[in-house]
């Protein structure tokens, strides 16, 4: 057996990462934490350059909170007891993932395709908002007018 160092392999190679790379894949990270808290899950990956799979991150996640909410009011609130943790636990290890993205590919982000996604994605929960408001409210008016 050869113990010498000149036979010895590396166990582990680090690969340099720029300044850049590494302050966009931690951008990357919390805009994918923080956006997929309130509703917008996917932005990280949209900063990152995968605008695709930001997109459908989003519309997947914007049908997990509607399913988790209608069989958590089903369920009288005894499944939002697995909906809660799932909901904090999967922007976080998408998080990771676009951060380790970004890094694997030494990437520097891209703020305008997150402004057109965020928007878009901010300005579509809005009308949603608006529409179940005006759909309650008129629910209201019908069963208020009969006595």
């Amino acid at each position: 057996m050869d113990y010498s160092p000149q036979g010895q392999q590396p166990m582990y190679v680090v690969r340099q990462v720029s300044p850049e790379t590494e302050g966009a894949a931690t951008t990357a990270l919390w805009l994918e934490i923080i956006f997929g808290l309130f509703s917008l899950l996917g932005i990280g990956h949209v900063y990152t350059g995968r605008i695709g799979l930001g997109i459908i991150l989003m519309i997947g996640w914007w049908l997990f909170i509607a399913l988790g909410g209608f069989i958590s009011t089903i369920t009288l609130g005894i499944a939002a007891c697995l909906f809660v943790p799932f909901y904090f636990a999967v922007p976080i290890i998408s998080g990771i993932q676009a951060r380790t993205y970004m890094q694997k590919t030494g990437g520097t982000g891209s703020w305008s395709s997150v402004v057109g996604v965020a928007g878009g994605g901010c300005l579509l929960v809005i009308v949603a908002i608006v529409l179940v408001v005006v759909f309650i409210i008129g629910l209201g008016a019908l069963g208020g007018s009969q006595y």
